[in-house]
């Protein structure tokens, strides 16, 4: 019976620290949706494991947050699709200047950072994409006309804080309904192809290649 009660007051135990962790994970999230959505389960599991032991201030507390974490997911989803896309000039500077302020994240999905710029490219084949809100850039894309209607995508950046693959389906949108029918990256990073596979890339030999069928 002693080591009965031990082995559930130890399982007990191990729900608090599990929602203790998932809360103090979330804070390391850059990405504002991936936060909200760890911090809820977070103060779920702990509001379940302050209602077991009984300690109903910090059950009510959870669930205080719980509801702002709620409210702010639902705020979240309703910006999320305020963006626009501007198409920059090659040889613009802002595009050197926003790749050297994030230079080293970027480098960590695309190595070969080094080799971007706005220059890179030539001018009849140069697609620059930038992705705003607001008054915020959201991401760079540079990008290298194939044929008419394929690009070869160099460099599809976007800032931490909106990685929640809600900008990449506003570009690919808008690429869509620009005429572009195919769409080539090549990226041997396991974080960005997981990226491309979410949003709808398929591997073909050494690219991964995104088709707009019906358009």
């Amino acid at each position: 019976m002693y080591n009965l009660r031990m082995n559930v007051s130890t399982i007990i135990e191990l729900v608090g620290y599990t929602g203790s962790l998932l809360v103090i994970i979330s804070m390391l999230m850059t990405s504002l949706t991936k936060l909200r959505v760890v911090n809820s389960i977070g103060c779920i599991v702990f509001a379940t494991y302050a209602l077991i032991i009984k300690s109903y201030p910090t059950a009510a507390m959870q669930a205080c947050l719980l509801i702002i974490n709620c409210i702010g997911l639902y705020n979240l989803s309703k910006n999320k699709k305020q963006y626009s896309i501007t198409e920059l000039k090659n040889g613009d500077s802002y595009i050197n200047f926003f790749i050297e302020s994030y230079k080293n994240d970027i480098e960590k999905f695309f190595p070969k950072v080094g080799g971007f710029s706005a220059t890179s490219v030539s001018d009849d084949k140069a697609k620059i994409f930038m992705t705003v809100t607001g008054s915020t850039t959201v991401g760079i894309m540079l990008a290298r006309k194939v044929t008419d209607d394929t690009l070869e995508i160099d460099l599809d950046y976007t800032v931490p804080a909106y990685r929640d693959c809600s900008a990449g389906k506003f570009l690919f949108e808008y690429l869509e309904e620009k005429g572009w029918k195919k769409l080539l990256a090549k990226n041997d990073v396991a974080e960005h192809k997981e990226y491309l596979n979410k949003m709808g890339f398929k591997a073909q030999g050494d690219y991964f290649v995104k088709e707009f069928l019906f358009r």
